[in-house]
């Protein structure tokens, strides 16, 4: 069995990913033990979660490919306590087990750090192409850091990417669904010269518009996406192995429409037309969008490593050196009509470098690394508004930020076999970052909102204040306009201490506890007043977490358990502030002092052969401890303590089974597979508002195939078998509407796919 790892736990992985069936694809990493060769293993965190005193998921190219996992939002369907969410802009948020950061920004700093093979991806906007041509995906949970990569409170995904061969391999698969949506994807693969390999990947989708207007008949929501990867491996001596990654995307996809749900009071009153627009909950396809605009996503991504690692007898080395950039300029219409109560564009520009050094040391009993790494980002991002038939009482608004970021970090960590079956463990980190901010909003052009601003602070100063045409309308203290410009600096430690009991060779106990601490954050906002750039500050977690994993009957059957309590301080939370020219808008918050506590119970099982079975439970309770005085989602103060966190369901149900039969003598097989998630109720936005609330839904998925001869395969699939109508996030960005973005409707597919 090609170790199946359907781990739910807050501790750990359920299951047997075989180090050695990956080991052909996979870079050296400096942290798995008894590794002689120089090519091995896939990562840092090492290849067996089972073995690991701590919560890791390992999750195999084939796991993913047999789920019709294709993209990083596709985990959440298959990792207990992960939730994907895709804001009203359109920029993804990764929470695990109720740690996460929602905001609509380009800049906001993730709880959850993604890496493409260490790599940082310091922004969620950046992780699109990060599931092209996998060997593995890890997910760790809780406060990370002390390893490699980033500080992080909610967790790290790593994308471990499939390697170049010894040997010429080729693959090619294609994917055509009922909306009509392609998917190709190939690699090739092989030796170029002596020591020099090299892989090409790529994936094409294109098509697929699911969404329907309710009002015209229209269709989108069609995906025009490109993911490319070049991969050149050099061993130019035995202990010695260099990697350049060249990767990057091209992004002209729908953005995803609204579905209106309620109309909210307004003074002055809306236009007849929005008043007696559709609303309410109809089906997942049904939407609406203005007929005088396209709008689709406009990004270009391109990143650079190097990897160097070097082994000299116990000592590793290792350096990732990284380069990335991208542009993007998005329109969105997200609103749920067709007036312009709300239209949205995003540029923005991201650049970063970063270079990370580590060294290793394994002997006897002891095991230790030491590192530091640097990062620089360089970041523009944008916010233009459209809103001329909002209750606004001006046309449009636009905002825009600068960001230049700069942080350093050394870290370590200390293994110590005590005896034989029992192993203490304990790290830290200690980070600098300076993080200067500039920011204004600026009237959309045509005066409306200069003018506005202008009597507004001409009334309250006294004085006569005139704001030109396109000027900066964001008022200072001295009620003037003024371009805010601020830095924010922080030192911080972070750290991991825990124990690894080993009761027998098939089971394991251990217990962590650990601190994570997550970046300041400056919003890109829409205002009129100075102090909304105000930056949320740092949060920090202190975790603590016992868990168990046991290996039975054979190896057919794993086992593992964990529960979890988190010591939340200074969460940092969209929420709403009063400005006192244009009313509720956006801003950032940090929640004083909240909590989390769950578990999580995973079981891998092969009861026959040929037949596998996983099923996981997550339980997440997060609790604001109040009292908490703050705005809601609508902008009414209230005291907010008692409350869940938004997005965040406090259970979830996951199984698999799946079923292959070899027939005839040449490697063919039929297979058949079902899987199930269920993801309770949450509230998407502070306060518990009824008309914000997201049901809990189940979703099936089917599939069944053939693969002949060991290189053609041919699968058939249905997702969301019962078609449930599902909401994945609800908007309170316009103080009009509320509105409500939808997941998949049921859809059939059929993928073809050959490997040589």
């Amino acid at each position: 069995m090609l170790g199946r790892i359907l781990f739910f736990g807050a501790g750990v992985a359920a299951c047997g990913s075989s180090g050695g069936a990956l080991a052909q694809d996979a870079i050296p990493a400096d942290g798995d033990e008894g590794t002689p060769a120089i090519v091995v293993t896939g990562s840092k965190l090492g290849s067996d979660p089972q073995r690991q005193a701590r919560s890791l998921q390992i999750l195999s190219s084939e796991d993913l490919a047999s789920r019709g996992i294709q993209d990083v939002a596709g985990l959440a369907k298959v990792v207990p306590g992960l939730t994907f969410t895709r804001s009203t802009y359109g920029v993804p948020v990764y929470s695990i087990r109720g740690i996460g950061y929602f905001d609509n920004s380009l800049t906001a700093p993730p709880a959850v750090a993604i890496y493409i093979d260490e790599a940082p991806l310091p922004y969620s906007a950046l992780s699109t192409g990060a599931a092209l041509d996998l060997t593995t995906v890890e997910v760790a949970k809780g406060p990370q850091g002390t390893l490699f990569g980033q500080n992080s409170t909610g967790g790290a995904i790593n994308f471990v990417s499939a390697k170049p061969t010894d040997r010429l391999s080729v693959g090619l698969s294609s994917d055509i669904d009922s909306f009509g949506q392609f998917t190709n994807e190939g690699f090739v693969s092989g030796p170029i010269a002596a020591n020099l390999k090299m892989r090409l990947s790529a994936r094409y989708e294109r098509g697929g518009d699911w969404q329907e207007n309710d009002r015209t008949g229209e269709k989108r929501g069609g995906k025009n996406l490109l993911i490319t990867r070049l991969l050149t491996q050099w061993n130019p001596a035995h202990n010695l192995d260099i990697l350049l990654n060249i990767n990057g995307w091209r992004d002209r996809s729908d953005t995803q429409a609204g579905q209106l749900v309620t109309l909210r009071g307004a003074s002055p009153p809306l236009p007849q037309g929005v008043q007696s627009h559709p609303a309410g909950v109809r089906n997942n396809r049904l939407a609406d969008w203005s007929d005088d605009g396209t709008f689709a996503r406009d990004a270009d991504y391109y990143q650079a490593y190097l990897r160097v690692f070097y082994r000299l007898e116990n000592l590793t080395i290792t350096s990732i050196t990284s380069w990335q950039h991208l542009s993007r300029d998005d329109t969105s219409d997200s609103d749920g009509t067709n007036f312009q109560l709300l239209q949205s564009r995003t540029p923005g520009r991201v650049s970063i470098f970063s270079q990370e050094l580590r060294a290793r040391l394994a002997q006897g009993p002891v095991k230790w690394m030491v590192g530091g790494n640097f990062q620089r980002e360089r970041v523009k991002d944008e916010l233009a508004l459209t809103i001329k038939d909002s209750s606004f009482p001006f046309d449009a608004i636009q905002t825009k930020t600068r960001h230049r970021n700069r942080s350093w970090a050394v870290f370590a960590n200390l293994d110590v076999d005590v005896t034989d079956r029992l192993t203490l463990e304990g790290g830290g980190r200690y980070t600098d970052e300076r993080r200067r901010f500039q920011g204004c909003s600026y009237d959309g052009g045509d005066g409306s909102l200069a003018a506005y601003v202008g009597r507004v602070a001409t009334t309250l100063s006294g004085t006569t204040v005139n704001i030109p045409a396109g000027g900066c309308v964001s008022l200072s203290d001295r009620l003037l306009p003024a371009v805010t410009d601020t830095e924010f600096s922080d030192r911080n430690w972070s750290w991991r201490a825990g124990l690894k009991w080993s009761l027998r060779p098939a089971m394991m106990l251990y217990a962590n506890v650990s601190r994570g601490q997550k970046s300041a954050a400056f919003p890109t906002v829409a205002g009129t007043v100075a102090s909304q750039f105000a930056p949320a500050k740092p949060e920090s977690v202190i975790a603590y977490e016992v868990g168990a994993k046991a290996t039975g009957f054979g190896g057919r059957v794993h086992i593992s358990a964990a529960a979890f309590h988190y010591d939340y301080r200074d969460k940092q939370v969209r929420g709403k502030t009063i400005d006192p020219n244009i009313g509720p808008v956006g801003a950032l918050v940090n929640i004083t002092r909240s909590s989390v506590w769950g578990g999580e119970v995973t079981v891998d099982a092969e009861p026959l052969k040929g037949v596998d079975l996983a099923a996981g439970m997550n339980l997440t309770s997060s609790s604001i401890l109040g009292p908490f005085l703050a705005y809601d989602a609508y902008g009414r103060r209230r005291d907010l303590g008692g409350e869940p966190f938004p997005l965040t369901p406090k259970w979830q149900l996951f199984g698999n089974m799946g079923y292959r039969r070899t027939v005839g003598s040449g490697g063919s097989e039929v297979f058949a597979g079902a899987s199930i998630k269920y993801q309770s109720g949450t509230n998407a936005d502070l306060g518990e508002i009824a008309a914000l609330y997201l049901n809990p839904y189940a979703i099936v998925d089917l599939r069944a195939g053939v693969t002949v001869n060991g290189s053609w395969t041919v699968q058939a699939y249905v997702t969301n078998v019962a078609d449930q109508k599902y909401g994945t996030f609800t908007s309170t960005v316009s103080p009009d509407v509320n509105v409500r973005f939808t997941g998949m409707p049921r859809t059939f597919g059929l993928r073809a796919s050959y490997r040589l």
